[in-house]
């Protein structure tokens, strides 16, 4: 069976739409998709009908490039208020031999957090921290193993319902049957993570238009989490004022202009454009680049100081992300503030801009529980998941040649 799954993520600038195929342990990117999002502030629904109307766009731009209808889906939500708490539970193994099975492992996790969840709360996901066999014997997978009883201990993650239904709500009025939810971070920490984040205690920074998402991972398992009230649009505004430009033309600048990296920044090099007046005016890349430097460090060091606050522990690897670390350079400026950086870029074929990193991860995320759980899971049938990859197979040497050809042709007024 071809396993496909799709992952939404909710912004208060875009939406980002992946749909991946996973097939012989890898992953395959079959459609993606960045569109505006209307009706949304700080990842939260202000206007649910302006937010839905978006929505609908895009996905009916993403079902076209599948030639077939998105229908169920992986979700992100905010992760303000969110509440983290170590539970435990155990269920007794039943089958004649002893043996652990999936719906044991099921039964465990079941059991850990069972009763434990407040009444204005509602799960968001369940991490393992580790599992005991009888004798306290601790594996990481007992799927396979003899025992009489399996104990569990786990990280319950959940955030308030009122949040969580207003998202849920959204997606059920747009058609979307919503499969699992997860908080921005958790993806952001699957796309990146390797064997001694695991082992580590890391951070993950993702840096969005109005707010900033930052949490702590130990050994894989979030602790804590903090949400900051600033973002990339506190740039934006910057250099509007600057130039006298409107927002969606000051972003454009600062997306395809801007370098980070001073040893690279050309002062003689300028971008030409009218401003709101209609007046021709040039910026030079020297200068903007400053401004959005200035600002970038300041979001920077607020989130190194709230890290401080969220754990004592030594933090061996910080993940920065979103979209604004696709900017050249933007490694030099992180290596100023911290030691334990890794800043990563999202080098998936279809997926290329860390604006993604969220919603793939969710979907690495969604397949991990899968296989820890023993379950096989496709959002689509056979009969569509054939039809789509056959579309997708079909395409991908044009759709790349003409996304190529499209940006030659780009002008600026």
């Amino acid at each position: 069976m071809r396993k496909i799954y799709t992952a939404i993520d909710i912004g208060s600038d875009t939406f980002k739409i992946v749909v991946v195929e996973k097939t012989n342990d890898k992953l395959n990117v079959l459609a993606s998709n960045i569109y505006p999002s209307l009706g949304i502030e700080k990842g939260a629904i202000v206007d649910e009908n302006e937010a839905l109307a978006t929505l609908k766009e895009a996905l009916k731009k993403i079902n076209n490039t599948l030639n077939l209808e998105i229908k169920k889906a992986l979700i992100n939500v905010p992760m303000d208020e969110a509440n983290y708490r170590i539970v435990d539970g155990y269920t007794t193994i039943t089958s004649e031999e002893s043996i652990i099975s999936s719906d044991d492992i099921l039964n465990s996790l079941q059991a850990s957090i069972y009763n434990k969840i407040p009444e204005d709360e509602e799960l968001v996901t369940v991490m393992p921290i580790k599992y005991l066999l009888d004798d306290r014997t601790e594996v990481k997978n007992p799927r396979g193993l003899k025992a009489n009883k399996l104990s569990t201990l786990v990280m319950m993650v959940t955030a308030p319902k009122a949040t969580l239904y207003r998202n849920l709500s959204l997606f059920d009025k747009a058609g979307i049957e919503v499969v699992d939810i997860l908080f921005g971070n958790i993806g952001d920490y699957y796309t990146f993570k390797d064997d001694n984040y695991d082992k580590s205690t890391t951070a993950v920074i993702n840096i969005g238009l109005n707010k900033t998402d930052i949490a702590i991972f130990n050994k894989g398992i979030i602790t804590t989490s903090k949400v900051l009230p600033i973002g990339s649009f506190n740039i934006d505004e910057d250099i509007s004022y600057v130039y006298n430009i409107p927002l969606d033309k000051a972003r454009k600048i600062k997306e395809i202009f801007v370098n980070l990296d001073k040893k690279e920044i050309s002062k003689d090099d300028y971008y030409d454009m009218k401003d709101k007046s209609g007046i021709k005016i040039s910026i030079n890349q020297k200068e903007v680049s400053e401004i959005v430097y200035n600002n970038l460090l300041e979001i920077i060091k607020k989130a190194k100081k709230e890290l401080n606050n969220l754990t004592k522990k030594e933090i061996h690897y910080i993940i920065i992300t979103g979209g604004i670390s696709n900017i050249p350079g933007f490694d030099t400026i992180c290596s100023e503030v911290y030691n334990e950086v890794v800043s990563h870029r999202l080098n998936v074929i279809g997926i290329r801009d860390n604006m993604y990193s969220s919603s793939y991860g969710t979907i690495k995320y969604f397949i991990n529980k899968l296989e820890l759980r023993g379950r096989e899971y496709s959002m689509f049938s056979d009969e569509e998941a054939t039809k789509i990859v056959s579309n997708w197979a079909k395409n991908e040497d044009t759709k790349v040649f003409g996304k190529f050809f499209s940006r030659l042709f780009e002008k600026e007024d």
